[in-house]
């Protein structure tokens, strides 16, 4: 019998939910998964062909066997078809579809063991951090903490009418770098400002306030610091304010920059952004136009 999965890429923080907000997008890992005697082994195609390991050191697997050393699950072997759409480290969630699909083709093979909040928070601690899971896992827009080492979290719909173009550059930036750039203490007005920022972007999508939406997407927590390291990132953010076009974010730690816009992806807008990336150095910047999902991570007949 063939498991087959699919997960959803995601976009993470949406400017001052730094940590906290994710959203689900319509780029997909999927998986064809069957057992075998032993072994592990996986037919890797699309983004991140010929990068990634195509053994048991390959994050699905590492995922699966989590899964089983947790349920005390006697291990399988597994032969396995990957098809991926997710742009590899560029801010957009790849691992953690991975993982997601790694969680989920492990506990159908063990019988559904683990409940769906028993699911989110293994993968949760093995990504390291809620903000890509719990929307690859639910899909939509999704608000996520810790509390007493448990994971608190809930999935809305989002915005139907707002479009997202995603800027994905050709050169990679790791998580751990990105987090190493970030301060160890704000000033108390730095902090307020994304706090206040963060809590009225959260209640303008609830509302579907587009405007409080738009004006809420401001950040002084981790776009100032990971931007620098983003060619581009500043200059199309300051067309897009200064037009009144939409917003430009760093989507997870970078480097992929989502654009939210207020006016039709048109071919001047388009070509407006791709001629200040390459006034920036990224001459092959992927232009792509992406949409959210409420569907997230599940297991396809």
């Amino acid at each position: 019998m063939t498991i087959k999965a699919s997960v959803p890429a995601t976009t993470a923080n949406l400017s001052c939910g730094f940590d906290v907000l994710g959203l689900a997008l319509d780029l997909f890992y999927r998986v064809w998964v069957e057992e075998t005697a032993s072994g592990f082994s996986i037919h890797h195609s699309g983004q991140g062909e010929g990068h990634l390991p195509l053994n048991q050191n390959n994050l699905f697997f590492q995922a699966v066997k989590r899964v089983w050393e947790r349920i005390d699950f006697p291990p399988k072997g597994l032969i396995v078809k990957a098809e991926n759409e997710i742009p590899v480290s560029r801010g957009l969630g790849s691992s953690a579809a991975c993982i997601v699909a790694g969680v989920l083709v492990a506990n159908a093979i063990a019988g559904g063991v683990l409940n769906e909040k028993e699911m989110i928070q293994l993968a949760s601690e093995i990504e390291g951090h809620p903000d890509n899971v719990v929307p690859a896992f639910l899909g939509g827009f999704t608000m996520s903490f810790r509390q007493n080492e448990q994971l608190v979290y809930s999935s809305h719909s989002f915005f139907p009418d707002i479009e997202m173009v995603a800027c994905i550059p050709p050169y990679p930036l790791s998580t751990s770098k990105m987090r190493q750039v970030l301060p160890l203490s704000y000033p108390r007005a730095e902090v307020v400002f994304s706090l206040s920022h963060l809590a009225y972007l959260v209640r303008s999508v609830l509302l579907k306030d587009r405007l409080g939406f738009f004006c809420s997407l401001e950040d002084r927590i981790h776009e100032p610091y990971r931007g620098r390291y983003i060619k581009g990132f500043t200059e199309v953010k300051s067309y897009l304010e200064s037009t009144d076009r939409g917003r430009a974010v760093v989507s997870g730690s970078g480097p992929t920059v989502i654009l939210f816009l207020n006016q039709p992806w048109n071919q001047e807008l388009q070509k407006d952004v791709a001629d200040i990336f390459r006034s920036q150095g990224v001459p092959s910047i992927v232009l792509q136009k992406v949409s959210w999902v409420s569907t997230g991570g599940k297991i396809e007949n």
